[in-house]
């Protein structure tokens, strides 16, 4: 097949861009021709030959609208109806008519079907693969008693919830540490034992943690779950935005201070358990995460639509 991904840009460097790419890696790992465009090529990509054309948001599914040519793939890298803007009802209304257009559309989780369902077209429920490392590597920057949180800085992202949570346990456990990395921390206050980074390179940091802190309140997926799962450790979330928790491998708590307080010291006081389900976590996603069974269901997909 002759594939065009349209993102309309890379610039950003957020879960979304990520998967883009791997996609495509892993659909030329299967001998497939994959041509990754931005908005500023969008005109001339066009122009060409393509046996189906993947839309990586609703941005893009708006500079789409006009196009005729291959069939057209929707993807949601998000919560779908984070995508409808309350005041911005024309906007809306285009999304809505572009949705019923498209060929196939493809969600992250079995939850946002129902969301999309209406439209029309077919809904895929496919998930972003992970690479999972050896167990040589996974193991090889271990530093100890440090929790980890790789999220941009938002609302959303429910950073606070962790730093009170943390502070309330701080004189039981006057040794563990937090680490948070991604977008706009820079001049974040943070208490003390709290440091906050820009983007680095994640898997080193996955490697190093005990386990991965994750209190966001909204999610598309959760990759950063399945990529410290992918390293053999945990997470403690408000909700099991993968499927691990349910597996053993994670803890969900009620997004109170107290509740998620109880649910990092039971990783925090039990290295046994912690190792334990990190273990659980890395098997489940070796099961329903590995690069080979998500582009296998991407190919059924793709194919099916090109029928």
């Amino acid at each position: 097949m002759r594939i065009g991904i349209y993102k309309d840009t890379l610039a950003n460097g957020r879960g979304a861009d990520v998967a883009v790419k791997r996609l495509a890696v892993g659909l030329v790992e299967r001998n497939h021709e994959v041509v990754v465009f931005e908005k500023g090529d969008i005109s001339a990509r066009l122009l060409e030959h393509w046996d189906v054309v993947i839309s990586a948001g609703t941005n893009e599914l708006l500079d789409l609208s006009s196009y005729s040519g291959a069939p057209i793939v929707q993807q949601f890298h998000t919560n779908p109806r984070g995508q409808f803007k309350r005041r911005r009802l024309v906007r809306n209304w285009r999304i809505r008519r572009a949705l019923k257009r498209v060929a196939a559309i493809q969600v992250l989780q079995d939850a946002f079907v129902r969301q999309v369902s209406a439209y029309g077209p077919p809904v895929a429920v496919i998930g972003n693969y992970i690479d999972v490392p050896s167990v040589e590597e996974a193991a090889s920057a271990r530093s100890g008693k440090l929790i980890v949180y790789p999220a941009a800085y938002s609302k959303s992202k429910n950073h606070r919830l962790l730093m009170k949570a943390f502070a309330s346990l701080r004189d039981d456990f006057p040794d563990w540490r937090i680490e948070l990395y991604g977008k706009d921390l820079d001049g974040v206050r943070m208490p003390p034992a709290v440091r906050a980074f820009g983007w680095c390179d994640i898997r080193e940091v996955y490697a190093k943690c005990d386990f991965l802190a994750f209190p966001s309140v909204d999610e598309g997926f959760g990759l950063v779950i399945a990529e410290a799962a992918a390293f053999g450790k945990p997470a403690v979330m408000v909700h099991d935005w993968i499927g691990t928790a349910k597996a053993g491998g994670g803890i969900v708590t009620d997004p109170t201070v107290a509740a998620y307080a109880a649910g990092l010291r039971r990783l925090m006081s039990d290295p046994a358990l912690c190792a334990s389900a990190g273990a659980k976590a890395r098997a489940y996603c070796r099961e329903h995460f590995s690069k080979d069974k998500i582009i296998d269901k991407w190919e059924a997909l793709l194919e099916s639509v090109i029928k």
